[in-house]
């Protein structure tokens, strides 16, 4: 039994410093644009630690779960940031034409006339092809973007897109990428929504640094108190040997 209350506390102690470093993680992020905070949460697991009467008894391992909630929607001014109202995601496809899920709504230009992300990968239309808007002098300075996600060039009229707008089944069946960019490895069927982009807005991360402050407070006193009765423990089993020898 001593054995498998060291085993679960060093357990217990690997878990919260995992939880330490996802909210340390969430705290440096802040203020970054469409992030998305980690949860870390312990859940029960069977292990390989029989108990001494045979049976086996469960410990804890660590798990994290991101937190969809939207952040709050900013005016920024700039024509071309965009925010999206509640769950839904762009579709953006990297050089290798992986496609990725993404709520970045920092909308660029480059040069041959593709609307991109600050990363270079471009934005997918309702069809699933990357918009291209006109190339060279044919390149728009400004955009007009309508809820719906259509592209217009103010001055001539032209239109592009729509820029694709999608919502899932289950969000909780991403898979982080780094960058704010999300794979759907269980490929799930998205919908198509019809409207929710606001111009001249750009979504905030939705942590609260407060709450990450006073998370951080509680991991830190578990650990301590943690560290605490491994030492019992080992002082329980140091005393137990002493008594044996007697």
């Amino acid at each position: 039994m001593t054995n498998y209350a060291e085993v679960s506390l060093v357990r217990g102690l690997a878990w919260l410093a995992e939880a330490q470093a996802a909210i340390s993680h969430n705290l440096a992020n802040v203020d970054t644009a469409n992030f998305k905070r980690r949860a870390p949460q312990a859940i029960a697991a069977q292990n390989d630690f029989a108990a001494v009467l045979g049976s086996r008894l469960p410990t804890v391992r660590y798990q994290e779960h991101t937190n969809w909630q939207p952040g709050n929607s900013r005016e920024t001014g700039h024509r071309l940031d965009v925010a999206l109202d509640g769950q839904s995601w762009f579709r953006v496809q990297d050089g290798g034409g992986r496609v990725f899920y993404t709520r970045d709504g920092a909308l660029q230009i480059d040069k041959d006339g593709r609307l991109i992300t600050a990363n270079g990968m471009a934005y997918l239309d309702q069809a699933g092809q990357p918009i291209q808007l006109g190339a060279g002098e044919d390149t728009p300075n400004e955009l007009a973007i309508a809820p719906n996600g259509s592209l217009t060039d103010p001055l001539t009229g032209q239109t592009w897109g729509p820029l694709g707008v999608w919502k899932l089944q289950d969000a909780n069946g991403l898979t982080p990428a780094g960058s704010g960019l999300f794979t759907d490895a269980s490929g799930q069927q998205a919908q198509l929504v019809a409207d929710g982009v606001q111009q001249g807005y750009q979504e905030g991360s939705n942590v609260d640094s407060l709450q990450e402050l006073v998370q951080m407070i509680v991991v830190q006193r578990s650990f301590a108190g943690t560290q605490r009765a491994l030492s019992g423990v080992g002082r329980m089993q140091e005393s137990l040997i002493n008594n044996m020898l007697r």
